[in-house]
């Protein structure tokens, strides 16, 4: 039963928003192409173990330069989340959590027709908002708009370079250092000073190419 209510939940997603121009990435994830590597995001996320089937849609912002960027200085492979994001339900007036709720098939339909409208009314206009270098750094820094704050610290860095702010980017790690003093305090701190040594030679001007 949830199983099938799941199937016919993301398909019925899927129809709505290819009709509205999005793309299905992996699992439930869409994008929507916004123009010079700028990609509005929604993640359905679900909660399954207990009946009703409750979907908790995440809209965003995927910037691509910064993912690439990121994953080659610190030598992974692209993530396919989202740049920042939030809960579609605290975009929204009443400000609180959201889910859409299924309990029967005859529940799909309307909630994706529900889906939709989230989307188009909160959604995409929080990723225009974003949608460019100079508010997205602003959004990283800002409380709220990318869950894990050590994402964060890696994000902020990788965006005043990409944006020329080389004296902002060499500052922001050196705050980002202040919370991982030794690098072997754990993978985040790790992680964080691989960043550093790669992005520094960067900041003082030596070229780098993303493969």
């Amino acid at each position: 039963m949830m199983r099938d209510l799941i199937a016919a939940c993301s398909a019925a997603a899927r129809g709505r928003l290819s009709e509205a121009g999005w793309r299905k990435r992996s699992g439930d994830i869409h994008t929507f192409d916004l123009g010079e590597g700028f990609h509005a995001w929604l993640g359905l996320n679900r909660a399954s173990k207990q009946h009703p089937l409750a979907i908790n849609p995440v809209v965003g912002l995927r910037y691509d330069p910064a993912e690439l960027l990121l994953a080659e200085l610190l030598s992974e492979r692209p993530r396919p989340s989202a740049t920042i994001a939030r809960p579609v339900g605290y975009l929204t007036p009443q400000n609180r959590f959201l889910q859409l709720r299924v309990s029967t098939e005859d529940d799909v339909e309307p909630a994706a027709d529900q889906l939709l409208e989230l989307v188009n009314d909160y959604g995409l206009p929080f990723a225009r908002l974003h949608g460019n270098p100079e508010a997205l750094a602003a959004a990283v820094e800002a409380d709220g708009n990318v869950p894990n704050p050590e994402r964060a610290r890696l994000l902020l860095p990788a965006l005043q370079h990409l944006q020329g702010r080389e004296e902002a980017a060499r500052e922001s790690l050196f705050i980002g250092l202040s919370h991982y003093p030794d690098d072997t305090a754990g993978p985040a701190a790790a992680e964080y000073h691989r960043l550093t040594a790669a992005l520094m030679p960067l900041l003082a001007g030596q070229t780098f190419e993303l493969s």
